[in-house]
């Protein structure tokens, strides 16, 4: 269910970017007319008078590419209660964190403002993850306390997916420099993690012996999609240079499943799911270098929050039975530095 649905997401907003990417261009294309007679045409009331000077970059359709590179870094963690082995009710029976999750992350981006400041925009990123750490502990008393298992184990080759789609009105201000772009959209979010490398740190007569965990494959994929709104902002200080915040508040269907390789116990491969419902808000703000009217370089920094209330954690018992649990949290950040090139068309 979770790959189908992934899949059909993926596909969905992969299809709608293509022709967003395509629209610019189509849209240019369909008069051979110079931009002041379109303008003209545009308003027979005659609002432009002869000697008025009309500007592509104010009334003409506008659109960029932006292809960028760089570094990002994750933490991530999630919490069940339950009832323990004991039989006794703890608050918190498990918690999975990863840690310093370093990341290679590439990005694509579109944006279209139109002559009457209707704004299109879709972007599509993908990063490739090599170093992270794991803790999986289990606990018998609440509050984390007794503590009976501990493990640690390496996260890596494994990926991020990032898109989103949104739409908005471009409003330019007196101060011609200065342009505020309200947005709402929709996105989706995927983390992949993969646990290997394991070690058995603490150990008790619950777990296995304490060191090296052999044949450690497990598997946590997360998904988070759903509807946002923003705000974008640019200023623009001289020819040369410029400054932007994009600001963007989300809410999110939080939805994960995973496969614990080693549990015998433990249905394959799907052995548990998470649902719950979530939101988190992202920041980007950067700087714009103007090379000439055609290449913009941009230098830019992504600050990402996410985090979900109380959901369902349903475990799948290989004898066909699932149990149903508390989800208590899924808490989700990450910091990203990227460097990228744009290309103006008009």
């Amino acid at each position: 269910m979770y790959q189908t649905r992934r899949l059909s997401i993926l596909y969905t907003i992969m299809l709608i970017f293509s022709l967003l990417l395509v629209s610019a261009p189509e849209a240019a294309m369909s008069s051979n007319l110079p931009v002041n007679e379109k303008i003209r045409e545009h308003y027979p009331e005659n609002k432009f008078s002869s000697d008025t000077e009309i500007k592509t970059d104010e009334y003409g359709l506008k659109t960029e590419f932006l292809f960028s590179l760089g570094y990002r870094s994750d933490d991530f963690d999630w919490n069940i209660a339950g009832n323990t082995i004991l039989g006794n009710y703890v608050n918190v029976l498990s918690e999975l964190t990863w840690r310093n999750i370093e990341i290679y992350q590439v990005k694509l981006r579109n944006r279209t403002c139109f002559h009457n400041g209707f704004l299109l925009q879709g972007s599509l990123g993908y990063g490739w993850i090599f170093a992270g750490d794991n803790q999986d502990s289990d606990y018998l008393g609440i509050n984390r306390t007794i503590e009976y298992s501990r493990s640690n184990a390496h996260t890596g080759d494994d990926n991020v997916l990032d898109a989103s789609l949104g739409v908005g009105y471009q409003f330019r201000l007196k101060l011609d420099n200065l342009r505020i772009t309200p947005l709402i959209g929709y996105s989706y979010h995927q983390q992949n993690f993969t646990m290997t490398d394991g070690d058995q740190t603490i150990a008790s007569q619950y777990t296995t012996p304490a060191g090296p965990i052999a044949g450690l494959d497990s598997t946590y994929k997360a998904a988070w999609s759903g509807p946002w709104i923003g705000l974008d902002m640019k200023y623009k200080f001289n020819e040369r240079h410029g400054v932007y915040l994009e600001i963007e508040y989300h809410w999110a269907d939080y939805y994960a499943e995973a496969n614990w390789n080693l549990r015998t116990d433990l249905a394959h491969p799907k052995s548990f799911e998470h649902e719950a419902d979530g939101n988190g808000f992202i920041i980007s703000t950067g700087l714009n270098v103007f090379l000439n009217p055609q290449w913009t370089l941009s230098l830019n920094f992504d600050y990402q929050k996410w985090s979900t209330g109380a959901g369902i954690d349903r475990v799948f018992l290989s004898n066909g039975r699932a149990l149903e649990t508390l989800l208590n949290e899924v808490n989700w950040k990450s910091n990203a530095l990227m460097i990228g090139i744009i290309y103006h068309w008009q």
